[in-house]
């Protein structure tokens, strides 16, 4: 069942609005629900025969209810602290876009970093996902010039 957020998704697509727009939505879609562990917004967010890769090495997840399985276990942790998302470089219906997160795993703060490659179905939905990442042990905060600045930050004048 799609939530209000695809529904609007499919719909903007289904009018060839452009395309940027359309994924930087699903992303801060995508971000609000991690932020709030909250797997069922993340699984509508994917078409009902989503592929979703969530490590290089690991088998792929086919289908939204196998995302959604999936992601209840990715999500069980203590806390999330911050998801930062950079600016994604989107070409068609395809997108790439490096994400920086902190949270709390159980006992210990880790630091997750990574790129999800997201092709995108004509309804506005991810089709497929392609994820590369890395933990690390600690809360670790982003290198200054990662991913995009605030309006006003003193950084945005250094920036090349």
């Amino acid at each position: 069942m799609e939530n209000d957020i695809s529904a609007s998704l499919t719909e903007e697509w289904s009018k060839m609005v452009n395309p940027r727009l359309i994924v930087n939505r699903w992303i801060r879609s995508y971000k609000k629900a991690w932020l709030k562990k909250d797997a069922k917004a993340i699984a509508a967010l994917f078409t009902e025969d989503a592929i979703y890769n969530s490590h290089p090495f690991r088998p792929a997840t086919h289908s939204r209810k196998s995302i959604l399985d999936y992601t209840l276990g990715a999500l069980d942790v203590g806390q999330v602290y911050e998801v930062r998302f950079g600016k994604p470089v989107v070409e068609g219906s395809r997108a790439a876009v490096e994400y920086w997160t902190t949270m709390k795993e159980k006992v210990e703060d880790v630091t997750l970093a990574g790129c999800v490659m997201l092709r995108f179905a004509k309804n506005g939905l991810c089709k497929e996902l392609h994820d590369y990442w890395v933990l690390q042990t600690g809360k670790i905060q982003a290198p200054l010039n990662w991913g995009p600045l605030k309006k006003g930050s003193p950084l945005l004048s250094n920036r090349p």
